[in-house]
């Protein structure tokens, strides 16, 4: 039987690495292996130098362990005293020697170069350390860096401005702020208990003698970053009252940091979650793909990516809580990966059988005003459908696919998209079937859009016609959104830069094939809403799409002072808006107005009037506002007898509905079957 190892080496265990981070002064200067024995490595014992080895100095004595960590702090030490004493005999040479003697070109010796390489390599070395998910932080051995300051260090894009410390406001003024945030973002990810954040006000506040009034630092980087949240979401434009605000208490909050963002606790992953949160309404400041690809090393190392053993006793909400913090990271970890066009930080097949969370909440008098976390199950549905599909065509294999096998395995994926979208129950608000919707359009231009398997120039016509009508839609809906104030608590850094990916792929299929998607008429189903609109031609169109693009990428530099996304697509897309108008000149000119900017109605979805910008868009045309969506084109051919005979679509119709034993088609490709939460409820 194996020997257990003691609880104590359990919880408090030792960064050890497996082999020393540098040789002793005597086998380096006689160039043989050194084992880093303490306190003497071997080779000086058997000489009888043990006494003058230099690794039994006070860094590595016994008891305290080498570290990566502890030996970059000190080869950073030594580099910066270098270039210190170098500065200085620079400019000592630099006062004696004349101002016009050419400069000479520096040599650098063999010895340096051995020197830098020797740097190099430990620095590359870095890799290898590992944070063990039991231990509640790591040190240096200079007790200066914690795992807080390494990852905030790593993740910050931009120091935060010097802002004024000032205290949590009253309760009363605070609470619409928290109701915002629990109302717009929390439904959707639930990582942490509704209760427990109450319990944290309460504490805070000293409201309930029930309560223990000893507020913790994590009490207060809770309320701190939901505020900071709630405000950067409500901003309109860079530095504005409301960005300040939210300035002012992530500031607050860093300073809490060493306290709360620990490797080693369930607490701590949901503390770093909330920062996760806040990067992608500031991305100005923090990089969310490097927080979330932390959060989501966490989450696996302290096994959250596993359903506990049978023999586990855990209660019902701990495990439930558990379910809901794995699928929150796995849904932020695959918007901000897919949108940054990046890898994962772990595949499906590493966590294949983490239930979704329960509705704990529905029907329970004691929860009867907390509120249903049911939207976030429909989210968690199509991140599995999306992941699947980025996962395989993106990242599996570069090698090209035949046509018959990418036809199939994209039929069965827009199946998978259906299905998930006719699960989706009318009665949630509507603003989460807004998003949704927006869901399912993005996943289809995913499916039809070019990539590494399909690429552009083996795509079928039907492909290339679904990508502009499925763009086309995507920036109607979209566009009014960036420009309502009352929508920027849904708008997040990931979200512009997948609108970015659309105008890009956009851009590219129109590239392909520009002169037959420009003349090809693209019928629409019967009964389509656009049926009986004035038809657009698809030079202008295309024009309006390109144009909605920059709109919605011109909310990032309005926004967060981030102009780059925008004019690199309008860099892009420059030479083919060009040739769009050029087109539209030649062809028969009609009338518009200003009336709306998009067929669809905006009142639908709740959609507001109210801009950001002064002016709007000056692209639409004189016609009955659309009540849905429109068809996805079909290519009719003729028979023998003449008559139009439908082709067969990859997509089924908008009326579809998932069967009660709805069976995964069988395709060529190894593929996931999925039970969707709204089929089961």
């Amino acid at each position: 039987m194996a020997k257990l190892e003691p609880i104590e080496a359990l919880l408090a265990p030792s960064l050890r690495v497996s082999r020393p981070v540098a040789a002793c002064a005597r086998c380096r200067s006689a160039k043989i292996k050194c084992d880093g024995k303490l306190p003497a490595c071997s080779a000086c014992e058997r000489s009888g130098k043990g006494t003058s080895c230099t690794s039994a100095n006070d860094d590595f004595a016994r008891g305290k362990e080498r570290s990566y960590v502890a030996a970059l702090e000190g080869a950073a030490q030594r580099l910066q005293r270098k270039i210190e004493r170098a500065r200085a005999e620079a400019a000592i040479q630099g006062t004696s020697s004349s101002t016009h003697r050419p400069p000479k070109h520096r040599r650098i010796s063999g010895t340096r170069r051995r020197e830098a390489s020797d740097v190099d390599e430990l620095v590359s070395d870095f890799g290898f350390l590992t944070v063990n998910a039991t231990s509640r932080d790591f040190h240096g051995f200079t007790s200066t860096m914690s795992f807080a300051k390494l990852l905030l260090s790593a993740a910050s894009r931009r120091e935060l401005p010097p802002t004024e410390t000032r205290g949590l406001p009253p309760r009363y003024a605070i609470m619409p702020m928290i109701n915002h945030y629990l109302e717009n973002i929390y439904v959707l990810l639930p990582f942490f208990s509704e209760t427990e954040l109450m319990s944290s006000l309460s504490r805070i506040y000293n409201e309930s003698a029930s309560i223990s009034s000893s507020v913790t630092p994590l009490d207060v980087w809770n309320v701190r970053l939901i505020l900071a949240i709630s405000y950067a979401s409500s901003s309109q434009q860079k530095d504005d009252e409301n960005d300040k605000t939210a300035l002012e208490h992530m500031a607050a909050a860093r300073s809490l940091a060493n306290y709360v963002l620990h490797p080693g606790s369930i607490t701590g992953v949901q503390a770093l979650l909330l920062l996760v949160e806040y990067a992608l309404v500031d991305p100005a400041h923090f990089d969310s793909w490097y927080l979330v690809g932390m959060a989501s090393r966490l989450v696996v190392d302290l096994g959250l990516h596993c359903e506990p053993p049978p023999e586990t006793k855990i209660s019902k909400n701990m495990l439930d809580l558990r379910r809901r913090i794995f699928h929150c990271t796995y849904a932020l970890d695959r918007l901000v990966s897919m949108s940054l066009d990046r890898a994962f930080s772990f595949t499906d097949d590493s966590a294949p059988d983490v239930q979704l969370p329960h509705l704990t909440t529905e029907n329970v008098p004691s929860h009867l005003f907390l509120r249903s976390i049911r939207p976030s199950l429909f989210l968690f549905d199509i991140r599995r459908v999306q992941s699947s599909f980025y996962q395989t065509t993106r990242w599996s294999s570069r090698t090209q696919w035949p046509l018959a096998t990418a036809a199939t395995y994209a039929s069965s994926v827009s199946n998978d998209i259906h299905a998930w979208y006719s699960t989706i129950p009318p009665n949630l608000s509507q603003r989460h079937l807004m998003l949704f919707n927006l869901e399912r359009i993005y996943c289809q231009i995913l499916v039809v859009s070019p990539n590494q398997r399909v690429p552009a120039n083996s795509m079928t016509d039907l492909n290339k016609e679904l990508v502009f009508e499925y763009s086309a839609q995507y920036a109607d809906l979209f566009q009014p959104i960036t420009q309502d104030v009352t929508w920027h608590a849904y708008l997040t850094y990931a979200d512009i830069c997948r609108a970015k990916y659309v105008g890009q792929k956009f851009v590219e299929v129109m590239w392909s094939d520009f002169d037959r998607l420009l003349k090809t008429s693209h019928t629409l189903r019967e009964g389509s809403p656009l049926a009986h609109n004035p038809p657009l031609e698809n030079a202008e169109r295309a024009t309006m799409f390109l144009r909605k693009i920059v709109e919605v990428l011109d909310f990032a530099r309005h926004r967060w002072a981030m102009p780059e996304m925008r004019e690199q697509f309008e860099q892009e897309s420059a030479v083919l808006l060009s040739r769009l108008k050029s087109r539209q000149g030649e062809a028969k000119p009609r009338q518009y107005t200003n009336t709306s900017d998009t067929g669809v109605d905006p009142n639908m979805y709740g959609i507001a009037s109210n801009s950001v910008y002064a002016s709007a868009s000056q692209y639409a045309y004189d016609g009955a506002p659309m009540m849905q969506l429109p068809s996805p084109p079909v290519q009719q051919e003729s028979n023998a007898q003449g008559e139009m005979k439908p082709q067969q679509m990859l997509t089924p119709p908008e009326e579809y509905r998932v069967p009660a034993n709805y069976g995964m088609p069988q395709g060529s490709l190894p593929r996931r079957s999925y039970e969707f939460f709204g089929g089961r409820s």
